[in-house]
C-alpha cells in the first residue's frame, strides 16, 4: 500500500497460480532491501542512507513513494552533497523530477565548475550527455553575462543615488543654510546640530570652489565643470524654478526652453523641405491641406 506502482503489479498477480517473482534492476541488493524495510517501518539507518542516498532516490521515484523521495532530496540538500558526487546528483535530479535538488546541483557545479570538471563524474557525463555538458557550459557563460549585468545596474543605482543626495544637498545649503555656509539672510552659527546630509561637507567644498576659482570661465577647471553640471540638472528636476534658491535655477529652464524651441524650429523646416521635395502630382496622402499649409 505505500507504493502505488508495487500495489497494481501486485493486483496484477491475483488469481494466478504460481508465485510471481518481481524484479528490480539497475541497483544494489543492499538499496533493495532498505528500500522494502522502509516499505514497511518508515525508518532507516543514517549509515545505509549515506551510503545508498542515490539508488533509494532512484528506487522511490520509480516506485512513487514520495515519503523516501523527500528524505533522499533532504539528506543530500543538508549534508551528503559533494564535489564528488554533484554531477552524478544533477543527473539523477533530472531524471527524477527533483527541481529544487536541480538547481541546487546546478548552481554548486557553476560555482566550483574548475573542479567538477575533473572529477570522474563529469568525465563519463561528457561522454555519455555531451549535449547536457554543453549545456551547462553554455549556462555557466549566461550566468556570467547576468551577474555582469547585475553588478553594472547596482553600480548605476549607487551613482543615481549620490546624485540625488548631491541634489538634496545642494538644496539644504542654498535654503537653510548648513553651519558656515548658506544664504547671505540666514544667521549661520558654527555650534550648531551636525548636519544629516551625507553629501552636505563635499558640495559645500565644491560650492566654496565654484566661488573663488578664476579658471571657470574658460571650462577648464573640472571641480567647477561637475557644479555647473549639479546645477544644470537641479534646474530640470526643480518643480518651482520662481521660489527656487538655488542659484541660476531660473536660467537654466530657460536655456531649455530656448534650445527646446530652437529644436522644433529645426524640426519643422526639415519636415517643410521633405514634403516640398516630394509633393508632385498632388498633396501627400500622410497630411491634409490644412497641416501642410500650417509649416
Amino acid at each position: 500500500m505505500a507504493s502505488p506502482v508495487l500495489r497494481g503489479m501486485l493486483k496484477q498477480a491475483k488469481g494466478v497460480g504460481h508465485k510471481r517473482l518481481i524484479s528490480i534492476h539497475g541497483v544494489q541488493h543492499d538499496a533493495v532491501r532498505v528500500f522494502i524495510r522502509f516499505l514497511y517501518s518508515s525508518c532507516y539507518e543514517q549509515e545505509e542512507m549515506k551510503e545508498l542516498v542515490l539508488p533509494l532516490l532512484v528506487l522511490s521515484h520509480a516506485f512513487v513513494v514520495p515519503q523516501l523521495k523527500r528524505i533522499c532530496e533532504q539528506q543530500l540538500e543538508n549534508s551528503l552533497l559533494t564535489l564528488d558526487n554533484v554531477v552524478d546528483v544533477f543527473q539523477l535530479s533530472l531524471l527524477c523530477d527533483a527541481p529544487r535538488l536541480v538547481l541546487l546541483t546546478h548552481r554548486m557545479i557553476l560555482r566550483n565548475i574548475k573542479a567538477v570538471s575533473a572529477t570522474e563524474g563529469w568525465i563519463a557525463m561528457k561522454r555519455s550527455h555531451p549535449a547536457l555538458e554543453k549545456e551547462i557550459l553554455e549556462s555557466m557563460i549566461y550566468e556570467e553575462q547576468m551577474e555582469k549585468e547585475r553588478i553594472r545596474k547596482l553600480n548605476e543605482r549607487k551613482i543615481y543615488l549620490q546624485l540625488y543626495e548631491a541634489m538634496e544637498a545642494l538644496v539644504h545649503i542654498c535654503r537653510d543654510g548648513c553651519r558656515t555656509i548658506g544664504p547671505c539672510d540666514k544667521d549661520l552659527k558654527d555650534d550648531q546640530k551636525p548636519c544629516t546630509y551625507e553629501a552636505c561637507k563635499g558640495i559645500e567644498l565644491l560650492v566654496r570652489h565654484f566661488a573663488g576659482c578664476k579658471l571657470r570661465v574658460l571650462g577648464g577647471c573640472i571641480h567647477c565643470k561637475r557644479m555647473w553640471q549639479l546645477l544644470e540638472l537641479h534646474s530640470r528636476l526643480c518643480a518651482d524654478s520662481g521660489s527656487c534658491r538655488v542659484p541660476l535655477c531660473r536660467n537654466f529652464k530657460d536655456k531649455v526652453k530656448k534650445e527646446f524651441k530652437k529644436d522644433e524650429m529645426k524640426r519643422k523646416i526639415l519636415a517643410k523641405k521633405i514634403l516640398s521635395t516630394k509633393r508632385i502630382g498632388g498633396e501627400p496622402f500622410f497630411l491634409s491641406s490644412k497641416s501642410i499649409s500650417s509649416y
